[in-house]
């Protein structure tokens, strides 16, 4: 059950504003009482009575005279902050700490803990290098930044950048603010991202692996009270503050350190993508473009470091991932079986890796299966941990 019932909602200026109304009645109707933050440019994109009508309190925006220090009060009032839509300029201002307007100085007044962002802008916008950078800074403070939906956008493209529907915000902003300690006192350990293993100075056999997916379990693990340790690859994701990051490059050096800190765990969930195979003979100088225009490389298997987690796990949970260019299950319950895993997270290559959606199967012991389908990889985190916390079949 959640535990919000104020939260103070910033409209900055795009054109998906329109949709607020209809967010705070949805609000209501969950005991979620609001009170409304209007930057310049969103001021004549939505009616300031309707908002006023619609949440039964006052509108706060730049000009009008008040010497009560309304971004303070209002931080004191809320509980969090919800900052909707949020245009890529609100965004950057946010990120880089400038307070140039009523809304970005309240986000200066909460705790980056409360506040949550739903992005709202153009595909090419949203895509450009600043923006995520931006967001990127925004959630390594611990600010929640919700994905975009895809679909036709105002300026009549169709692509990602919408904002998301109304039921959708008020669902991620209520499942934020849920009281759920289930794994309070647990340590959940999460390998994540890809490995590279060396051919020469140069060169490196490796995966398309993101390391999103071990993102949004370690923020998911976070929520529920747990204490993270995360061993990623080489990847650009960003994880929480709050969790403990174990960096590594190889599939040998994840192996190694996900045995040391296995000791200490009580969860383990293996969402990397861990190279099978790494090269023999690896060439001190890079190799040189032969006459043939050929090269064979040999190759030997690298450790199966679920299986040898699984032969040790005694009481712990053990998970796996089974990611297959295929949707026959079968051969991720073979693995399950194989590894001693307790649950096993089956997906498609083509549906995972690099995106920021997946479709998944967990597949546990005596017959579970849960399916869920083109979603979030946050939601799919959701369901992860849930059968964690559960525990289904075992």
């Amino acid at each position: 059950m959640s535990n919000l019932n104020r939260l103070v909602i910033g409209i900055s200026g795009g054109i998906a504003a329109y949709k607020i109304p209809q967010l705070i009645r949805l609000l209501k109707v969950n005991g979620v009482e609001t009170k409304i933050v209007l930057t310049p440019s969103a001021f004549p994109l939505v009616g300031e009575d309707a908002l006023r009508t619609v949440s039964a309190n006052q509108v706060y925006r730049d000009g009008l005279v008040n010497y009560d220090m309304d971004h303070i009060r209002l931080a004191e009032w809320g509980q969090k902050l919800l900052v909707c839509p949020a245009t890529a300029n609100t965004i950057a201002k946010i990120a880089h700490g400038i307070a140039d307007n009523l809304l970005t100085t309240l986000a200066l007044s909460f705790r980056e803990s409360q506040i949550i962002v739903a992005p709202a802008m153009n595909t090419v916008m949203w895509e450009s290098r600043a923006t995520q950078e931006n967001i990127c800074t925004l959630k390594r403070r611990g600010i929640i930044v919700l994905p975009v939906g895809f679909g036709k956008l105002a300026c009549d493209v169709t692509g990602a950048g919408r904002m998301l529907e109304p039921e959708e915000i008020v669902s991620y902003v209520l499942a934020s603010s849920k009281s759920d300690e289930t794994l309070k006192g647990k340590r959940v350990l999460i390998s994540s991202g890809p490995t590279e293993e060396p051919i020469d100075p140069v060169r490196v056999l490796t995966n398309k692996s993101s390391g999103k997916m071990g993102v949004a379990l370690a923020r998911e693990a976070l929520i529920k009270g747990a204490e993270v340790t995360v061993v990623s690859g080489p990847s650009n994701a960003v994880f929480p503050s709050s969790v403990c990051v174990r960096k590594v490059t190889t599939a040998q050096q994840m192996h190694d350190v996900l045995h040391e800190e296995f000791a200490n765990a009580d969860v383990c969930i293996m969402a990397a993508a861990v190279s099978d195979y790494r090269v023999v003979n690896y060439s001190e100088s890079k190799i040189k473009r032969n006459e043939s225009g050929s090269i064979t490389l040999e190759l030997c298997p690298n450790p199966d470091i679920a299986a040898t987690l699984g032969a040790i796990k005694g009481t712990r949970i053990l998970v796996g991932f089974a990611l297959e260019s295929s949707n026959d299950e079968s051969l991720a319950l073979a693995k399950l079986e194989k590894k001693g895993c307790d649950f096993i997270v089956f997906n498609r290559a083509d549906k995972a890796l690099g995106l920021d959606s997946t479709s998944i199967v967990i597949l546990g012991r005596n017959g579970f299966r849960k399916a869920i389908d083109c979603t979030d990889k946050s939601v799919a985190a959701q369901a992860v941990l849930e059968c964690v916390v559960s525990k289904p079949g075992r």
